[in-house]
């Protein structure tokens, strides 16, 4: 795992992901209800799509230019959360893209897993890294308690603000600070 270069795009994915949220959010307002709000002539549609696709797209992009290094570098459990963090970027992302829309977060559970396989077996990881990662599984997971609540009952919570600071921002810095701890680590 000695290349750096695809950490940056790491970070570079989660710096857009969590600079976008405010712009999603100011367009489509709080609630499940779509205000259909524009900036720079795009709709909340083509803004949702700039928020999950391109930064998926590129965190999945950086940890696929860590091949084969990353693949050597982790052991059994680890190499799983690996792959479940690419399927659970990767997938959404390119929907989000070819949709021009966001997709819902069908794959929350299975990035949340994938980071938390990391968090706990990434051992050749920076250990702000695996925090980072746990942290981010805690956060992804947390969202989907949102399933447990009436429409009437998200909406009066204002639960789309919430969720978005919760899998967007603040997993976006996640990521940022993820790619900072592993890009700018010793080398060994």
């Amino acid at each position: 795992m000695t290349r750096r270069w695809p950490w940056w795009l790491v970070v570079a994915g989660g710096v857009i992901m969590a600079s976008l949220w405010p712009v999603y959010i100011s367009l489509h307002g709080p609630t499940s209800f779509d205000l259909g709000g524009r900036f720079l002539g795009r709709d909340t549609l083509f803004w949702g799509a700039m928020l999950e696709g391109p930064p998926s797209l590129l965190i999945a992009g950086g940890l696929l230019a860590l091949l084969p290094g990353i693949w050597v570098a982790l052991g059994g459990p680890a190499r799983i959360g690996y792959v479940l963090v690419l399927v659970s970027l990767v997938i959404p992302g390119v929907v989000d893209l070819v949709i021009v829309a966001i997709v819902p977060p069908l794959l929350y559970p299975v990035e949340a897993v994938g980071l938390a396989l990391l968090a706990i077996a990434g051992r050749r990881l920076h250990p702000l890294t695996r925090i980072v990662f746990g942290v981010m599984a805690v956060l992804l997971a947390t969202t989907l308690l949102q399933l447990f609540l009436s429409r009437e009952q998200f909406d009066a919570i204002e639960a789309y603000r919430i969720h978005g600071v919760m899998a967007h921002v603040a997993v976006g810095i996640g990521w940022a600070v993820a790619g900072l701890a592993e890009a700018l680590r010793p080398r060994r």
